[in-house]
């Protein structure tokens, strides 16, 4: 198909677009939520199957995949329909799942991380099958149900099928991320002992976030005053914050540290849980880890951009007498990933904790001179009107799964990035452009006879 033509397919398919993204922003597929989770993927595969293609649900329907053509070669698009939490309710200008179109945007939780693209993507498979031309190659999206948590589906998955040979995942930013910071979750565990205080104001509770990979909008800390060893008075403080996504959080504010800072002005007497949140504060409110030996002096790695290691207190909670911090770590390619275990297991040895590494996920380089690449930065250009050129991805996606996957859209230059945040929104005009990119790089890989790996 020429490229007026794809663009015009996607363009003239605008409300059904929309209409069946909304079907699909509806269902609260919060990770959490096996039930919705379960409910959004059926609502994806089906919609496949309407559309013609093979679809299905793998893994105790942990995994779904859906598949047009055949060939030596696959091509991987990587998606997830799970969600973060919405977060403050009351923040949202309308019901994060009950998705709204206004003033040319499409607002709800997932529009843009990563509903909107599944939707787009569909139709770009659908622009390819329905080209009357045989295709060379298959193409196979594969979604996930617990991206935004511990990534059991796609673990899972690699260890019992056949990966595809390249590929892209629609969930970070344009233009083409070669490049993708590390991430990993680190939990510090102290032990908190509420017994023998003496008279005064003490930090017996405490409290923040809902998602790993979030930014905090909210912290709770309860305090309670002694008497001779008798709590005779209890009161709750709460701080406000600005959710973001954690690899960037210096776009958001962290109700941690707002807390820090009210109870250094609150009286009371100290005690493990005021000094482990003072300690949060002055260790991490700088972002690089300069304050624990881990800041990165160079941005650059074999003279591309990587940026430098960034740090985030995500979640705090009580658990049978024991503090629980989750630190989320985006660490830049190139850094240690021993070094930055290392050095939580000092700081928490100083305060008398102890570490545990939730999870860890590779940095990701991919040579900018693989074939099909080039091919992807061609639709780019193509399909959106804008200059290609190779960026870093901050976050953490399924192109850390596989090999040979990139981070790929959908948030253009100069869009607003809104994922796990209040108010996440996507404007027609990027989603039908990311349609456009999407299905001029399918038909341009898809139909080729050449090989792109």
């Amino acid at each position: 198909m020429r490229i007026e033509e794809i663009k015009r397919y996607i363009e003239d398919n605008e409300k059904n677009i929309i209409s069946d993204l909304k079907g699909l922003v509806d269902i609260p597929s919060i990770s959490s939520d096996k039930t919705n989770v379960k409910k959004a993927l059926d609502y994806v595969l089906q919609l496949a199957q309407r559309m013609g293609f093979e679809a299905k649900s793998v893994l105790d329907d942990q995994v779904g995949v859906i598949e047009i053509g055949e060939g030596d070669e696959t091509i991987g698009i990587l998606s997830h329909v799970d969600v973060v939490p919405p977060g403050n309710l009351q923040s949202w200008s309308s019901p994060p799942f009950d998705m709204k179109v206004e003033d040319g945007c499409l607002w709800g939780r997932g529009t843009l991380d990563d509903k909107g693209a599944i939707i787009v993507c569909l139709y770009a498979m659908k622009c390819v099958l329905g080209s009357g031309q045989a295709l060379q190659k298959k193409i196979q999206m594969i979604l996930g149900t617990q991206e935004e948590v511990e990534w059991s589906d796609m673990e899972g998955y690699v260890a019992n099928y056949p990966l595809p040979d390249y590929g892209f995942t629609p969930d970070g930013e344009f233009p083409l991320c070669n490049i993708e910071k590390g991430c990993m979750d680190v939990e510090l565990r102290f032990a908190c002992e509420c017994e023998g205080y003496e008279n005064g104001w003490y930090l017996t509770c405490l409290h923040a976030g809902q998602a790993a990979n979030s930014v905090p909008d909210s912290c709770t800390c309860q305090m309670e005053r002694y008497r001779d060893g008798i709590a005779v008075e209890r009161k709750t403080l709460t701080t406000g914050g600005k959710a973001v996504h954690s690899c960037q959080p210096e776009k958001g504010e962290n109700a941690i540290f707002h807390m820090a800072d009210l109870i250094a002005e609150t009286e009371h007497c100290e005690n493990q849980i005021s000094r482990i949140l003072a300690m949060l504060k002055a260790k991490f409110a700088s972002l690089y880890g300069a304050e624990i030996g881990l800041y990165s002096e160079g941005e650059m790695y074999n003279g591309e951009f990587v940026h430098r290691n960034v740090f985030a207190p995500t979640l705090v909670r009580m658990e049978d007498d024991h503090l629980l911090v989750n630190v989320n770590v985006r660490f830049a390619y190139g850094s240690s990933e021993a070094e930055i275990t290392d050095a939580f297991m000092q700081l928490a040895q100083f305060y008398g904790g102890t570490v545990k590494l939730l999870s860890s996920l590779p940095a990701v380089y991919v040579s900018k001179e693989r074939p099909f690449m080039k091919a992807f930065g061609e639709a780019y250009e193509e399909g959106s009107g804008r200059k290609h050129e190779f960026v870093l991805a901050y976050g953490g996606s399924y192109a850390k799964a596989m090999p040979n996957i990139v981070s790929w859209g959908p948030i253009f230059p100069g869009d607003e990035d809104t994922c796990h945040e209040e108010n996440e929104h996507i404007s027609i005009k990027s989603l039908l452009d990311n349609g456009k990119v999407f299905a001029i790089a399918l038909n341009k890989v898809a139909l080729s006879k050449s090989s792109f790996k």
